[in-house]
C-alpha cells in the first residue's frame, strides 16, 4: 500500500472539491534554457562511484504492552544530539518525548485555540536543545515550547490563507502558500521573516478553480522542496527529473538532473488508491479522477547532516513498502540508489527515521542505523 501516495491524492481531492487545492501547473515555469551562470549537472541512470548504503534497524517506538501502538498517525519527527525522539502525532493532537531507547519521557500538547494549543499540528522541528516548533494548520500559528512544555512563543500566519508544507531554518520560513489570483488557484513557494511577512517568491503554480464536470489528475500537481545546512532551498515539479537549487538570496545556481525509468500505473494501483479515498457528500470522487499512465518521476525529498539530498522515486524496492530513493552529493551528482523505506521522515545523526505499521495497521516510528561503504 502506498500510504503517502493515498494520503497525498485523498488530500488532493478535498482540496479540490472546496476550492482550496492547486491541481495543475501553468506553463512556462522553467524555461528551456539556463542562464550561463548557472551550473547544470546532469545524471544518468547508474550513479558515479561506488558508495553504498547500508540500513540496519535499531528501535521500534510505540509498541504498547497491550499491543498497538502510542500513536494514532505520525506526521513529524525530529531527533536531539543526545538521541531523544521528538514525535508528532497529528491525530491525537500530542508530541511525545522518548529517550534513546524509545521510552516514553513526557506528552506535550493540548488541543485548542488558545495561547500553546493546536488544532492541527503538521510539523515538528527541534529548533534548539531548549526549544521545540510545531507547525498548527488548523489555527494557522507556529508554536515554540520548551521541552517541559511551557510555550515560548507563538507567531501567527492568520493572513495568509494558509500553509501545506512549511520549513524553518534561523529564524525565518519557507512554506508552499495557498491562494487566489483571479479566477485561479495560487500556489506560491516563498521565504518569510521571522513575523512572517514574504521575502522572496520562488514559484508560484496557478490552476483553474475546479467545477462541476472536470477531471481531476491526481498527480499532475507533485512538487516538492526541502532546505540544506547552508539555507539553499532545493525545489522540484515533478513533471520532469528537475532539482531547482536557489540560494539564501533567492538565486538560481545549479540544477539538477537524472535520467530516470517513468513506472506504470497500474490498475491494481489504480483500485488500490481509490480504495483509500474517504467518502465525501457532494459528489462521487472516483468518478472525477483521470490517473495518467505513469508515476511522477520522484514524490519526497530529504536532506542529511552532510547535506546528501535523498530523493524519493516511484520504483517499487524487494521489502513490502520500501522504495528505491536517489541520492546526491552537495554538488548534486548522483552517488548512490538505495531501497529505503516509503514513508521515511528524517534522516540525521547517523539513524534514519521511517514510520512503518504492522499487519493491523498500527504505525510506529522506526529507528535504523545509516552506514556509508564505499
Amino acid at each position: 500500500m502506498r500510504r503517502k501516495e493515498i494520503a497525498a491524492v485523498s488530500q488532493a481531492v478535498n482540496w479540490a472539491l472546496t476550492f482550496a487545492i492547486i491541481l495543475a501547473i501553468g506553463p512556462g515555469l522553467f524555461p528551456a534554457g539556463s542562464p550561463p551562470e548557472v551550473q547544470v549537472v546532469e545524471n544518468k541512470l547508474k550513479p558515479q562511484g561506488s558508495q553504498q548504503l547500508i540500513l540496519k534497524k535499531e528501535l521500534t517506538v510505540g509498541q504498547t504492552a497491550e499491543g498497538g501502538s502510542l500513536f494514532a498517525s505520525i506526521a513529524g519527527v525530529d531527533m536531539a544530539g543526545d538521541g531523544r525522539l521528538f514525535i508528532l502525532d497529528n491525530r491525537n493532537k500530542k508530541l511525545r518525548i522518548f529517550d534513546a531507547t524509545g521510552k516514553l519521557l513526557k506528552e506535550l500538547g493540548r488541543e485548542g485555540k488558545g495561547p500553546g494549543e493546536w488544532d492541527t499540528p503538521f510539523m515538528v522541528k527541534l529548533v534548539s536543545e531548549n526549544e521545540i516548533m510545531v507547525a498548527d494548520a488548523g489555527n494557522r500559528k507556529v508554536v515554540y515550547l520548551d521541552p517541559q512544555g511551557n510555550l515560548i512563543r507563538e507567531v501567527s500566519y492568520a493572513r495568509n490563507m494558509g500553509f501545506i508544507k512549511l520549513q524553518e531554518r534561523n529564524g525565518q520560513y519557507w512554506a508552499a502558500e495557498m491562494g487566489l489570483e483571479g479566477n485561479s488557484l495560487a500556489y506560491t513557494i516563498a521565504s518569510y521573516d521571522s513575523g512572517f511577512n514574504r521575502l522572496l517568491k520562488f514559484d508560484t503554480l496557478l490552476t483553474p478553480i475546479p467545477i462541476s464536470g472536470r477531471k481531476i489528475n491526481p498527480y499532475e500537481m507533485y512538487f516538492e522542496f526541502c532546505l540544506d545546512s547552508r539555507g539553499n532551498l532545493l525545489y522540484g515539479l515533478s513533471s520532469a527529473y528537475e532539482i531547482k537549487c536557489f540560494n539564501p538570496e533567492g538565486k538560481l545556481f545549479r540544477i539538477i538532473r537524472k535520467e530516470y525509468r517513468p513506472q506504470p500505473i497500474t490498475e491494481k494501483d489504480r483500485q488500490e488508491i481509490l480504495s483509500q479515498l474517504p467518502e465525501t457528500a457532494g459528489g462521487n470522487v472516483k468518478e472525477m479522477l483521470a490517473f495518467p499512465d505513469y508515476f511522477p518521476p520522484f514524490s519526497a525529498f530529504l536532506v542529511d547532516e552532510a547535506d546528501r539530498l535523498y530523493v524519493r522515486t516511484f520504483e517499487k524496492g524487494q521489502a513490502p513498502h520500501w522504495y528505491t530513493w536517489d541520492v546526491f552529493d552537495p554538488d548534486g551528482k548522483l552517488i548512490a540508489r538505495a531501497e529505503i523505506p516509503e514513508n521515511t521522515l528524517l534522516i540525521k545523526g547517523g539513524k534514519l527515521c521511517a514510520v512503518e505499521k504492522d499487519e493491523e495497521d498500527y504505525p510506529y516510528l522506526c529507528l535504523y542505523q545509516v552506514t556509508w561503504k564505499k
